[in-house]
């Protein structure tokens, strides 16, 4: 391989891939800390909602106050749920994932990622950059399939 491939490879690989993939990295590292988050507050709250309709059985201290917080924790724990899916933590975290995947297997030199023709280290190197920017392009229309999953109420009343 020339040196001027090599030097653009290693531009492209640190540049473009590297720093792509970091990207993905963090985005789903901080999705799944999301999920992970909304899990464990939603259980929290749930254990605090069979507390404080134990308590309001049991007739310890003002009923009513375990009855109300018996009622509104409930409701928070879903209001949280709603939430987690209305932002699509698990489908981000999980689009990013196949990404980072991707990439590290399209980011393989020519000889590994399959059969092919022998061809130029210039030859190879473009191959090399036309598979990974498909996979960039194939990550950007995951947005748009994400996006239309989404489902928007139309409060539009007349």
């Amino acid at each position: 391989m020339s040196q001027r491939t090599d030097e653009l490879l290693s531009f492209y690989r640190e540049c473009r891939i590297d720093d792509q993939v970091t990207f993905y990295a963090g985005r789903r590292t901080l999705f799944d800390s999301a999920i992970d988050q909304a899990l464990s507050l939603s259980a929290i709250l749930l254990g605090l909602t069979t507390a404080a309709a134990v308590l309001a059985g049991a007739k310890v201290g003002p009923a009513w106050v375990w009855l109300v917080l018996a009622t509104v924790l409930p409701a928070a724990s879903a209001a949280l749920t709603s939430y987690g899916s209305l932002y699509a933590f698990e489908q981000q975290a999980k689009i990013y994932g196949d990404a980072v995947r991707a990439v590290h297997a399209a980011a393989r030199p020519a000889a590994e990622a399959g059969p092919s023709v022998p061809r130029s280290p210039e030859e190879g190197a473009a191959e090399l950059v036309k598979r990974v920017e498909a996979v960039f392009r194939q990550e950007q229309a995951q947005w748009g399939q994400l996006t239309s999953q989404i489902e928007i109420p139309d409060d539009t009343r007349t």
